[in-house]
């Protein structure tokens, strides 16, 4: 009996590991990678029949995994920060220059490079902050990064916190710009409404342009 090995249920391709566990055990990643583990008495016949009984659940589960997918920040071995490719390097200190450089290997680099992009974004936002708050005499308590999934940004106008999603780290500089402003702007009146958009008109003119651009 292999110890490793990939399993083909249809459509579907399972990296299979024994283990000395007592169960089997299905997992789908983040990234829609499907494993098993089975204890290493359990014969082929029996893992492949625990397999094709979970095929449902996995097509279901990998749909999901799908949807996520654009949320993940490395694809293919590259990054995309402030509209730009740029290629990953492992196990070379770490930082962002003329590549992402991460301190891990391979099999880590989502987490690290989560860590690295909020790194990033958070020194992006140190620059820009100060600048819109300039510019609109209005100024955030704080600022805080999160990884949102249906919104850019959001502002809460009783602490004068406003949050920026972490996602905007792939996004060009302008859609950052765009999204500071507008949360800065609730400060000023909660609502959408004409006296809030006469506001983004005088400070940021092209904000109908990079609002449409971020719904791509």
């Amino acid at each position: 009996m292999e110890k490793k090995y990939v399993l083909k249920i249809e459509d579907l391709e399972i990296a299979v590991e024994r283990k000395r566990i007592k169960n089997l055990h299905l997992r789908v990643g983040r990234t829609g990678k499907l494993t098993l583990t089975a204890p290493a008495y359990v014969s082929d016949g029996e893992i492949k029949a625990f397999a094709v009984s979970k095929y449902e659940w996995m097509k279901k589960h990998l749909q999901s995994a799908k949807a996520e997918d654009y949320r993940l920040f490395i694809h293919e071995g590259k990054v995309t920060i402030f509209g730009e490719e740029y290629a990953v390097v492992y196990g070379k200190g770490g930082g962002w220059k003329d590549a992402l450089y991460l301190k891990c290997a391979a099999e880590e680099g989502e987490r690290y490079a989560a860590k690295e992009m909020r790194r990033i974004l958070a020194q992006k936002i140190a620059e820009r902050l100060p600048y819109w708050e300039e510019k609109t005499g209005l100024k955030a308590t704080s600022c805080r990064i999160r990884d949102m999934k249906t919104r850019w940004g959001t502002c809460n106008v009783q602490t004068g916190t406003i949050w920026i999603n972490l996602q905007l780290v792939k996004r060009p500089t302008e859609c950052l710009d765009y999204i500071i402003v507008h949360e800065l702007g609730h400060l000023l009146n909660r609502y959408h409404d004409k006296r809030f958009y006469n506001y983004m008109r005088y400070n940021f003119r092209d904000y109908e342009r990079v609002r449409e651009s971020l719904k791509k």
